[in-house]
């Protein structure tokens, strides 16, 4: 039993003392709970003086606990649970009456911490108070300091630091991210540039010319290995920042020569070519055939690389994934296809190689043979830098056409109410200006006035959120763009809030639909997920590549990853029950996925595509290869590891580790041959025992599911017999034979409650009762909060006011998205009933 449990156990107890108690309560207390806890040794060795009489600060999380436990009917267990319904309704009753009761009493704190902006932030609000598309693409942020996750979310404020130096790398990044935009020199020439084949070539990515990897044809040069870049000599970057308009002339060669098993391209893929501007890229996606032509115009920044590669999860599939293993494949398919070529190739060629003459199969003998999916390049045209207007209208559009101190404050204001989030004064402004002034004359008017700008990014009122200088209008509003954009509020959420066109849930609620339908939500449909869901661990301990190839050779994480996001975002966008997440009959797959997941029908490629699960098995996040593999190990799974991510993530129970002064003795498990048999010998140990009962049952159904979540009915227990040789000494280790031994998976647990399960299915169906699905929407209700306010919500009434309030709604998850948006939680304020 964990020390949490023991200690909510011991809060019911302590309750006999109370004497304002109701005589109900204090008769089912005393009659089922007092036998074992209390005297001098109570079960689990826990004194109950220090629970005191009622909830206060340091116990509230008890209660809490207390309560939920009763609601699910783990407490007391179901082997020693006597108590009627009635029985168990009345101390619920009293349960949450004593918590509410406390926090009336105790008015809990809405305001929130003040938090500094993280990196995704960060960028996207200078992006959007700049008014700019992106940046730039000379990567001005990449000197930031990495955010420091909790949780799986990089918006908790107590883990986002600040020092000296990230203030420093903030300095610079602005003021690279300005080079950009306020260009002060004499406006550049244009020129156009076309490159063809002879002045292209390919490089390794890390830039190393190990001889000239470059093959050119009289129509182009290809791009065979994925890990190349292709750049044009006469053109490696750019000079100026500007526009440039980019032509690129480029087809697909031998689409479909080899088969899609071997090459590990879908037919119905497209073939991409990507072009990489710097730290951005566009994908070209192209057919076999005719050449096709590409023409698109970007804002570059100077020093921007223009280069070119091939952009695909395939040709990995043969060896270690590097490319010149997948040269086998010319091998294989000239040897069945062209017998005579083969022959000719194995008699004239191999004898005469440098090296492998004596390996006619070895892939070195066939790569001027090979015939696999790759992109031509035939010629790139670049012409730029060019502007409709000098200095470039983004410019103007900032500071003016011709920027003066003198109107410095006119220049700096709307600037700095973009970028603090909220109306600023002239006082407020006044040091600025003053540093704009004493700054002129050593860097002219347009550079004082490209310093006041720096100056107004790294003040705290844009770097802090949750800020005390704001009104509740400026918060919700600030608050409200974050949680769905990430970024700064624009002008018109502003004034719809301020105007009290968001004071109400329905119009929450209409305002996060068209949101949601305009894409202005999907930061939160991306990051919140990723983070909730920890999806930035799911390669912490991979699997193991010589067993589950195909999760490194075709980057299953992304698919896995893809297909949550996928999901979630479905969810959202239709408006589902929240529980359909959980434990839906359905997800998102896509070819790959489809064989982890043994699926037939599935179109070959890598759409993913909503498939409806009949088996009862797979579906909602239970079934999804993500969770599945980030809580495995690399060779092996873990029950404790799925059970623990299971109780955190989806239920909000959060186990407690063994006691520190708790001394426990590793019990003998060499004769154990499952996972299961080893925790078995683990829960001998009275102290182990509790704890286990409780965190296992989440955990067992999923054994079912190897690291990669494909589904297996049995381990293979892989062992080395001692054989011995004619003389009867015992062989070496390298030199025994291995044998191999199925043994059946149980995948069945029984809960404290008294819910037992056999298998996965009925597991699910367990996680669709009431009390689960309560839990789990709490969970998300709880996830939410913590993500858009950077602190985990402590006030147990307003979350179930929020899960009551989703009820209310069939758990439909814009109803309750918007329930937790309008709530106070969120506002930081009160809300009257009739308003939610």
């Amino acid at each position: 039993m964990t020390r949490r449990t023991q200690i909510v156990i011991a809060s019911l107890i302590a309750l006999i003392a109370i004497p304002n108690l109701a005589q109900a309560d204090l008769g089912i207390l005393k009659q089922h709970c007092s036998a074992c806890h209390t005297g001098p040794n109570p079960e689990g060795d826990f004194s109950l003086h220090d629970l005191r009489k009622s909830p206060d600060q340091k116990n509230l999380a008890h209660w809490v606990e207390s309560l939920q436990r009763v609601r699910d009917g783990e407490m007391p267990p179901a082997e020693e649970n006597k108590m009627t319904r009635q029985e168990v309704a009345e101390l619920q009753q009293f349960l949450q009456k004593q918590i509410v009761l406390f926090e009336e009493r105790v008015e809990q704190p809405l305001q929130t911490p003040p938090r500094r902006l993280n990196n995704r932030e960060f960028e996207n609000s200078v992006r959007d108070v700049l008014s700019l598309d992106h940046i730039g693409t000379h990567d001005p942020l990449a000197m930031l300091p990495g955010d420091t996750l909790h949780d799986g979310f990089d918006t908790h404020g107590e883990s986002l630091g600040m020092s000296e130096f990230h203030l420093d790398q903030q300095v610079t990044a602005i003021r690279r991210v300005l080079d950009n935009v306020i260009l002060s020199d004499e406006q550049p020439t244009s020129q156009q540039l076309t490159a063809t084949a002879d002045q292209m070539f390919v490089v390794d990515t890390d830039n190393r010319r190990r001889g000239d990897k470059t093959i050119r044809r009289d129509d182009g040069v290809e791009l065979k290995d994925p890990e190349d870049q292709l750049y044009c000599e006469n053109f490696p970057h750019t000079k100026s920042a500007g526009w440039y308009r980019i032509t690129v002339k480029a087809k697909a060669l031998d689409r479909h020569v080899y088969s899609q098993d071997k090459t590990g391209i879908y037919d119905d893929d497209p073939l991409i070519l990507r072009m990489e501007l710097g730290s951005r890229h566009v994908d070209l996606p192209l057919d076999e055939g005719a050449m096709q032509e590409f023409t698109a115009t970007h804002w570059l920044a100077e020093n921007t690389p223009i280069r070119f590669s091939f952009q695909t999860d395939g040709l990995r599939l043969i060896g270690n994934g590097n490319f010149k293993f997948q040269h086998r494949i010319a091998h294989d398919y000239i040897k069945t296809h062209d017998p005579d070529l083969y022959q000719r190739i194995v008699k004239e060629e191999v004898p005469n190689a440098k090296s492998r003459s004596t390996q006619p199969s070895h892939w070195v003998h066939w790569v001027p043979y090979w015939q696999g999916p790759r992109p031509l390049l035939s010629s790139v045209e670049i012409e730029g830098p060019f502007y409709q207007s000098w200095p470039p209208q983004r410019q103007v559009d900032l500071v003016g056409r011709q920027p003066t101190v003198a109107n410095a404050a006119a220049i700096l204001k709307p600037i700095a109410q973009r970028a603090w989030r909220r109306d600023v004064s002239d006082q407020e402004l006044a040091p600025i200006i003053r540093l704009v002034e004493s700054q002129s004359s050593s860097l002219g008017e347009l550079g004082a006035i490209r310093e006041g700008i720096v100056a107004l990014f790294v003040s705290p009122s844009f770097l802090m959120l949750n800020s005390e200088d704001v009104t509740p209008e400026e918060l919700f509003a600030v608050k409200f763009s974050y949680l769905l954009g990430s970024t700064t509020p624009d002008a018109d959420l502003i004034a719809r809030v301020r105007k009290g066109e968001l004071d109400s849930f329905g119009a929450v609620r209409d305002e996060l639909k068209r949101r949601i339908a305009n894409g202005k939500a999907n930061a939160f449909l991306r990051e919140f997920p990723y983070g909730w869901l920890e999806l930035d661990r799911i390669n912490f301990m991979s699997p193991d590549v010589d067993q589950y190839p195909l999760y490194e050779k075709k980057r299953l994480n992304e698919d896995m990853v893809n297909e949550v996001l996928a999901l979630f975002r479905h969810v959202a966008e239709n408006n589902r029950p929240l529980p359909e997440l959980l434990s839906g009959d359905y997800s998102f797959v896509n070819a790959d996925l489809a064989k982890v997941y043994g699926l037939e029908g599935v179109p070959s490629d890598s759409v993913l595509r909503k498939v409806t699960f009949g088996d009862g098995k797979r579906g909602g996040l239970l079934g999804a290869a993500a969770f599945l593999t980030l809580t495995a190990d690399t060779l092996s799974t873990s029950p404790i590891h799925r059970a623990v991510f299971v109780m955190e993530n989806f239920m909000g129970i959060h186990p407690s580790p063994p006691p520190a002064d708790v001394e426990i003795l590793e019990p003998d498990v060499r004769s154990a041959r499952t996972i299961r048999e080893v925790l078995d010998a683990h829960k001998s140990d009275a102290s182990c025992a509790a704890c286990h009962l409780n965190i296992d049952p989440f955990g067992y159904a999923f054994e079912n599911f190897d690291p990669v979540g494909a589904w297996r009915d049995e381990y293979i227990d892989v062992s080395q017999r001692a054989d011995a040789d004619e003389a009867g000494n015992s062989k070496k280790r390298r030199d025994r034979t291995p044998s191999f031994e199925a043994i059946p998976i149980d995948a069945s647990s029984t809960f404290v409650s008294g819910a037992q399960y056999k298998d996965i299915t009925e597991f699910r169906q367990l996680m669709q009762s009431d009390s689960s699905r309560d839990r789990f929407v709490r969970c998300f209700v709880t996830k939410v909060l913590t993500y858009a306010n950077g602190i985990e919500p402590e006030n147990f009434t307003e979350v179930e006011s929020i899960v009551k309030q989703s009820a209310s709604h069939d758990y439909n998850s814009i109803e309750t998205l918007a329930a937790i948006i309008h709530s106070p939680l969120f506002r930081e304020c009160k809300t009257s009933e009739s308003e939610r």
